[in-house]
């Protein structure tokens, strides 16, 4: 079996390059024979993933969620796709928690020696993908605008303290999104979120019943910009309870939505900024990665084969 090893040396605050002699000897006790790649500029894992995927049967990725992505972006459009494994070493690994993937190195390293493949459905925002998330409005913004320096301080935290900023202006969108059935929603929204998990940022949390991660769907969140304080609080209660019964918020299951806006949003795409002015479309990718789970997550109850 072949494979790619691709390390981002920089992401987190871990120094992933002490394990990699680590990583190299598992794989090689698997009979798999490993290339090692280094990321040194944007992009890098989705050249890497594109250009060897469809020679490898594996691709090891080691980075944060922005580099999982790029790995996924590089390997969606192949016609013959590999395995995907993460080894999460970024600061909050928020892809990782939510998956129920280890957020330790050595651990991370085990679950790749005894993990079972799964499939996952994935997004597709235009003409990019993204694997859990892609949001706009309150909060949204904290993934990608809060300082490095703060993110490698307090972790989750930041986001917290970054996103609590945003309270005061209330930002919001005039927004008209249409899903797969034709139904229309147009109002002034301060947050909106198109995902493929149980939880988004530790902020928002989705009953497992609803969610599941492989059945064509995205769950869709909608916020109204309150008209007072009453209703905002009562959209925070909705929020912190994860029931969303406040008449503020809309939450639907769809496999795609066309959103159109009269300014620009900026969106965060798993945590990574993205700016757009032109209408998206946001579409699921049907189980699209085939990604390493250690042997106690079955995100299907049905496990595949062994990679």
């Amino acid at each position: 079996m072949n494979a790619i090893l691709i390390v981002n040396p920089v992401s987190g605050r871990t120094m992933i390059t002490e394990y990699i002699d680590d990583i190299l000897s598992i794989l090689k006790k698997k009979g798999v024979s490993v290339t090692t790649l280094m990321t040194r500029r944007k992009d890098d894992a989705k050249h890497y993933a594109r250009e060897y995927g469809e020679n490898v049967e594996l691709i090891v990725c080691c980075g944060g969620d922005g580099t999982l992505g790029e790995v996924v972006n590089g390997v969606v459009p192949l016609q013959n796709r590999p395995a995907i494994g993460y080894i999460p070493t970024g600061t909050t690994n928020d892809f990782s928690k939510n998956m129920g993937l280890s957020s330790d190195i050595l651990m991370s390293i085990i679950d790749l020696n005894h993990g079972v493949v799964q499939e996952l459905d994935v997004g597709r925002f235009n003409s990019k993908y993204f694997i859990y998330v892609a949001s706009f409005g309150l909060f949204a913004e904290s993934s990608y605008a809060t300082p490095r320096n703060l993110k490698q301080r307090f972790g989750h935290l930041a986001y917290v303290i970054t996103g609590t900023k945003e309270l005061v202006s209330l930002k919001s969108y005039r927004v008209r999104l249409t899903d797969d059935k034709g139904n229309t929603y147009e109002d002034d929204y301060i947050y909106g979120s198109v995902s493929n998990s149980t939880s988004i940022g530790g902020l928002l949390r989705f009953d497992e019943e609803l969610v599941d991660l492989q059945d064509g769907l995205h769950e869709v969140v909608l916020i109204r910009r309150p008209k007072n304080l009453f209703e905002f609080n009562d959209a925070v209660r909705a929020v912190l309870s994860g029931k969303y019964d406040s008449e503020l918020i809309t939450v639907f299951s769809t496999s795609a939505v066309k959103l159109e806006c009269e300014e620009p949003i900026d969106w965060s795409l798993d945590g990574e900024h993205e700016r757009t002015d032109k209408p998206v479309t946001i579409t699921n990718v049907h189980r699209a990665i085939r990604l390493v789970f250690p042997k106690s997550v079955d995100i299907s109850h049905k496990k595949t084969e062994t990679y």
